[in-house]
């Protein structure tokens, strides 16, 4: 373990020390995560108006991506709550800082596993199981977008690899043929039926997993605090 540990905080080091070497390299490193939902909504429409191929079974499995993301996330979180608190390196251990003020909130979120990691891998799987081409995308994608978290010191290597094989394992399972044709099967009958209200629908949900679910999650905490007595509508 202490070996293990070594290695985490020497590979970390090694990414952290380009931050703040080079103010255009910062700014990348910050601005790459921009497309990330117009790559996701991109995709995901390619691979579902392709109009060769098997469109049902397709279309059975880019369905599930909205349950597998929101599995994944919710099995993180169990995670990060049930194991000891990982405090981030930024914190823990100091980090380069970028050549440019910024401002990174987390203290108080354990760092292991990343849940950012996790919403990446669980995309980047969906679309593997549909696309190789488009699951290589996106996984590329996701993994210089974790790399980017460990270079402002807000993850350690092992938060973001635990996380991507959380995230990959649940988009993985969710859409095995045998669950995709059993849950999408009634779903996919209202877009013959009600086309209008299918896609409204399926585009709201689309949304929320391109946000990585801030809509959701918002209520959520606020169903929390009103039960506990602590929430004060703004």
């Amino acid at each position: 373990m202490d070996f293990l540990e070594a290695l985490d905080v020497s590979l970390f080091r090694a990414l952290n020390a380009f931050c703040g070497t080079s103010p255009t390299l910062d700014h990348i490193v910050y601005r790459l995560p921009g497309p990330t939902g117009v790559l996701f909504l991109g995709l995901f429409g390619l691979l579902w108006f392709r109009p060769d191929g098997e469109v049902i079974g397709r279309r059975q499995a880019l369905i599930l991506v909205v349950p597998a993301v929101a599995i994944a996330l919710v099995l993180n979180r169990a995670i990060s709550t049930l194991l000891p608190f990982r405090v981030r390196p930024m914190y823990a251990i100091g980090a380069a800082a970028p050549s440019y003020p910024w401002t990174f909130d987390l203290e108080h979120w354990s760092s292991f596993p990343s849940d950012n990691a996790t919403y990446l891998f669980a995309i980047a799987a969906c679309l593997f199981v549909v696309s190789r081409w488009a699951g290589l995308v996106f996984g590329v994608y996701g993994a210089l977008l974790c790399l980017g978290r460990i270079y402002f010191g807000i993850h350690y290597p092992s938060d973001i690899l635990v996380g991507a094989l959380l995230g990959a394992a649940t988009g993985y399972v969710v859409t095995r043929p045998a669950l995709a044709a059993g849950i999408s099967r009634p779903l996919l009958g209202y877009e013959k039926r009600w086309p209008q209200y299918f896609y409204a629908l399926l585009f709201m949900a689309l949304a929320e997993v391109a946000g990585g679910f801030p809509n959701t999650r918002h209520v959520g905490v606020a169903i929390v605090h009103m039960i506990r007595g602590g929430y004060e509508p703004p």
